[in-house]
């Protein structure tokens, strides 16, 4: 999917699957809270208290129920400056350096909203879960620091919303490599990322519903049949595997049919059962899924060769006897002696 939102034939120039974790995917997709915050499992991983503090205080301003606002003119300037230096001591910013060029090539579709929106959505999916709270509190601070009208000015020369981008674009995003060029991308993705967080930092529900589909067929341990006395099951896989975009596209496109052909092969190949319930799971089989039946039987002739029928030798006289009514038995001439 998003190889496919960013017009690329490969990933492999902007980013490294290896290092995706499907558990991070699967934990910031469902371990949410009501405002859809990722909750965490590991606390030590959460914001110190006293930093949530200060940032509840910034965003809420003048209402600062979790401090004891002190009465001395300049006191929002020194929780901004507190918020800003931990975030900046960080060994690494919020979105990893092994995810760099995947968020840098974004920049090239933000005149394209809806599509820059859609990438950086399945982007943040991708992060360590701790990463993606940090970010996703972070930004919703910053967005509302930048529209609260009744926040004193936290600098005397720069505007509050260019003072947001400039004090925490380094902590986002940056390369291992100090280059300038790299403060410039990172204003540009950061200040998209403030006037868009909440589409951005929320799990999209198209992609989560093709993807719970998708995993459904590849999971079906058991499809019954109406009609059938017995249910036929087939063992869900031992392990997933990645697959590429256009075989993704080709599973959705044909409903997964690769398990219901292993179904199909499992009656066919079963010795357990005899040929009067096989051949009525094969019939039940064929008026359910008539297409999967037909590439697996596409003639008479193949069908028949999986039960060989030895055709009974009948006497010409019951041929005959059948093609006509039974008339009495005559002597003739030929019979005398």
């Amino acid at each position: 999917r998003l190889q496919k939102v960013l017009g690329l034939d490969s990933l492999d120039e902007v980013l490294d699957t290896k290092l995706v974790n499907s558990q991070h995917v699967v934990q910031n997709a469902y371990n949410v809270n009501k405002q859809g915050i990722v909750t965490l499992e590991d606390k030590s991983k959460e914001l110190p208290h006293w930093i949530l503090s200060a940032m509840k205080c910034l965003a809420n301003w003048p209402s600062c129920s979790d401090l004891k606002q002190p009465a001395y003119a300049g006191f929002e300037r020194d929780v901004f400056k507190t918020i800003v230096d931990y975030f900046n001591q960080m060994k690494e910013p919020l979105l990893p350096f092994h995810f760099f060029d995947v968020f840098v090539s974004i920049l090239g579709l933000l005149q394209k909203h809806t599509k820059a929106v859609e990438a950086l959505q399945i982007s943040c999916l991708l992060l360590p879960p701790e990463n993606r709270k940090k970010l996703q509190l972070l930004v919703r601070m910053m967005a509302r620091i930048s529209l609260n009208k009744d926040l004193p000015p936290l600098s005397e020369s720069v505007r509050t919303r260019t003072l947001m981008v400039q004090a925490f674009s380094h902590c986002i995003l940056c390369s291992k490599d100090e280059i300038d060029l790299d403060e410039l991308l990172a204003a540009k993705l950061v200040s998209f990322l403030v006037d868009n967080y909440q589409e951005i930092l929320s799990v999209p529900s198209d992609l989560k519903s093709s993807v719970e589909d998708h995993v459904v067929h590849l999971h079906r341990v058991q499809i019954k049949y109406a009609g059938a006395d017995t249910d036929a099951t087939f063992p869900p896989p031992s392990f997933c595997h990645q697959i590429s975009m256009d075989e993704f596209e080709y599973q959705r496109a044909t409903g997964s049919q690769e398990p219901l052909a292993a179904l199909l092969e499992e009656i066919v190949m079963n010795k357990e059962v005899s040929m009067k319930d096989k051949k009525k799971k094969l019939k039940q089989f064929q008026k359910s899924y008539p297409e999967v039946y037909r590439v697996r039987f596409p003639t008479p002739e193949a069908e028949a060769v999986l039960f060989p029928e030895k055709a009974k030798q009948k006497p010409p006289i019951l041929m005959w006897a059948l093609k006509k009514p039974f008339q009495p038995f005559h002597r003739t001439r030929s019979f005398r002696m």
